[in-house]
This record gives structure tokens, C-alpha cells and sequence, in this order.
């Protein structure tokens, strides 16, 4: 067990907190290299998220074979790291960004599958949202690698290649159920219908996505632009962020002592909150960062809630379930992103940020629409997958 969840949370933390996310982190000296504007940025992060929302659909029709996916998930990370590390121009960043999303579209539906096959049944919760919290890790090891490539930033995206590799190769050692040809416990085909009682969930994360989209794209610029010269500023500010994301994984133990409904209204609304504070006072250290210690907690929370709701709702295919609630944040994130930075060439910082915390307020009202889980938590203790 301790072995599956070690390498799939460093996975998460090389596909989501680096390949992934470390677009925003590099964004600055992106910006600078490349001479991007707010807009081109924003849709290159759009289609970082889409490509996402791509790969976590093929994974789909690959859940029979999760090894295969997570081999996918390693493949695209890397390679679109590597790309990323030798772009020449912008045309070939944005590509290699875009392919470099796709690694996380794979990561969590092939994880969410081995996890089932490889751990009991009354600790696949607390593996899931451990698991999940890797992207707070994986963030923090991203501003580490900002501060030793200061000047040459290729060389960070070189390292978060090789890290990706590592990682998936871990967690393909650490599957003790490796040569079986199908999941255990879920149908060879899952229909559309089958995920209808997803359908709430699915918009409360489209909302959520576009939410969170300002401080994944655009949050360490607005800090960056607010104190010139102090980079450090802002870089610790990441780390930060990465670092209180491992909280996260506490998302389990909120719904265990309240509901998947309260969890997600506490951290959608703690999300929105801390997105608006942040653009108000980017450049105030005490407040900035409390913000983005704050967002981060909330957002791997949230993140860890909508595994555990696809679990509840949909036990007999969890894996796709979680996939499509993920790809309701990612096309929700990608919206989020291509808005915002149109935004920003024409308003303030402020109010764009407001503007992304107002649609994580939204995001409680589908979700009062969702029917109470106590029936689907006692299936679950029982031993459901």
C-alpha cells in the first residue's frame, strides 16, 4: 500500500504540480523570452487544459488497462517537458505546454484504477485524497527548481522531464497486480447514463475551473508585477501555495465528519475567497500569501472531494467518473483561462479576480441540487468499489 500511494502522489506531483502548473510558475520569464502577451498566455494555458480534458477521455477507453494509461500519462508529461525545455519559439512552447497537460489527463483516471486494485477497500478514500495532494508537492518542488535554474529556466523544465519519468516508472513497479487485463469490480463499458447522477457535480466543477484559473495562470504574475525586481517574492509565494496544497489531503476526513455537500461548499467558498483577496493585495506579503496558502488547501480539498463524489455516487465505475468530473474542472479551468487573460489587457487585476471569485461562489449552487450520500458512505464502508 505505502508503496502505491508514495509513487502515485509523486506522479500527481510531476504530471499536475510541475508539467502541469509550472506554466503559470514560469509564465514571468515565458512572457519575457517569448514576448507573450496576456492574451496569447491565457490560451496557451486554455489548451493545456483541454489537452486534459482529451487525455482523460482516451483514458476512458483505456480504464481496462490503467498500467497502459499511466505509461501514457509518464510519455506526454515528459515529452512535452522536454519540448517545452528547447522551444524555440512561441508556436513550439505553447505546443509542448498543450501536450504537456495531457500527462495529468491520464495521471488520475489510471491512478484512481490501481489504487482499487491495489488497496483494501476501507482505505481507497484516504489513498485517493493522498494521493491527489501530490500536486501540492509537486508545486513546491517547481519553485525549487525556479530558485536553482535562476537565468536558465530550460534546464528547470529538463529536470521536470526527468522527474516525470521517474515517477511514472515507480508507480508502475509498485502495482502488485501487474499482467491483469481488466479492472475488478466495474463493467466492461460504461454508458453516458451511466454518469448521470453526476451530472450536478459535473457543473458545480465547470464553475469551480474557471474559478480557480486566475491564480494557476495569472497569480504569480500579478505578484510578480506588484513588486518588480523582488522575483524571490513571488516565487517563495508558489511554494507556499504548493506547500499548504498537501493539506489537502485532509478533503477525506471533511466528508467523513459532515458531507461531500458541506465539504464542497466550504472549500469552493474558501477558494473564491482567497482568489479575490489575492487581487486585491498581490503585493502585501502577509495577506498575498495567507491567500495562497488558503487557495491551495481549498483546491486540493476540492479536488480530493470530487473523487470521493464519483466514488459515492457512481461506485461501479469510479475511475471514469472521477475523469469526468476532472474534465468538467479542466474545460472550466481552460474556459477560466482564455477570459482572463483577454481581461487583463482591459481591466484591472482586481476586478478580473473578482470576477473568477464570484463564479467559485456559483459553484454552491449545483450542489445543493445533489441528493444527500449517507446510502452511498455506508456501500462504501461495506467494501463497495
Amino acid at each position: 500500500m505505502r508503496a502505491m500511494v508514495a509513487s502515485g502522489m509523486a506522479l500527481i506531483a510531476a504530471t499536475y504540480g510541475l508539467a502541469r502548473f509550472g506554466y503559470g510558475l514560469f509564465l514571468p520569464r515565458f512572457s519575457e523570452t517569448f514576448q507573450m502577451g496576456s492574451a496569447t498566455a491565457g490560451f496557451i494555458q486554455a489548451g493545456s487544459f483541454l489537452s486534459f480534458c482529451f487525455a482523460a477521455v482516451l483514458a476512458l477507453r483505456l480504464a481496462a488497462s490503467p498500467r497502459l494509461v499511466v505509461m501514457c500519462a509518464g510519455i506526454t508529461a515528459a515529452l512535452g517537458s522536454t519540448g517545452v525545455a528547447v522551444a524555440p519559439n512561441v508556436d513550439v512552447l505553447g505546443m509542448s505546454v498543450i501536450l504537456a497537460g495531457a500527462g495529468a489527463g491520464f495521471a488520475t483516471p489510471g491512478l484512481v484504477t490501481l489504487i482499487e486494485r491495489n488497496i483494501a477497500p476501507a482505505r481507497q478514500e484516504s489513498a485517493q485524497t493522498i494521493v491527489n495532494a501530490g500536486t501540492g508537492a509537486g508545486i513546491v518542488v517547481a519553485g525549487i527548481l525556479m530558485f536553482l535554474t535562476t537565468g536558465q529556466w530550460r534546464l528547470g523544465w529538463v529536470a521536470i522531464a526527468a522527474l516525470v519519468a521517474v515517477a511514472a516508472i515507480a508507480t508502475l513497479r509498485a502495482d502488485r497486480t501487474a499482467g491483469r487485463d481488466r479492472a475488478v469490480g466495474r463493467p466492461s463499458h460504461v454508458r453516458a447514463r451511466d454518469l448521470t447522477p453526476l451530472a450536478w457535480p459535473i457543473a458545480a466543477a465547470v464553475l469551480a475551473g474557471a474559478s480557480s484559473a486566475a491564480v494557476w495562470t495569472f497569480g504569480r504574475t500579478v505578484m510578480a508585477v506588484s513588486r518588480p525586481g523582488d522575483e524571490a517574492y513571488s516565487i517563495l509565494a508558489w511554494m507556499v501555495l504548493g506547500a499548504f496544497g498537501v493539506l489537502g489531503a485532509t478533503a477525506g476526513k471533511i466528508v467523513k465528519a459532515w458531507s461531500v455537500r458541506t465539504a464542497w461548499n466550504l472549500t469552493s467558498l474558501a477558494m473564491a475567497g482567497a482568489t479575490v483577496v489575492l487581487g486585491v493585495a498581490p503585493g502585501s506579503p502577509f495577506t498575498a500569501y495567507t491567500s495562497v496558502a488558503l487557495f491551495a488547501a481549498s483546491y486540493t480539498a476540492l479536488c480530493g472531494v470530487l473523487i470521493i463524489w464519483a466514488v459515492r455516487l457512481v461506485p461501479g465505475c469510479a475511475a471514469q467518473g472521477t475523469a469526468a468530473l476532472f474534465i468538467a474542472l479542466a474545460i472550466g479551468q481552460a474556459l477560466g483561462s482564455a477570459t482572463l487573460g483577454v481581461l487583463f489587457d482591459h481591466v484591472s487585476p482586481v476586478l478580473a479576480f473578482t470576477a473568477a471569485g464570484i463564479l467559485g461562489i456559483l459553484t454552491v449552487l449545483p450542489a445543493t441540487k445533489c441528493q444527500p450520500d449517507t446510502s452511498s458512505r455506508t456501500a462504501l464502508r461495506q467494501g463497495t468499489p
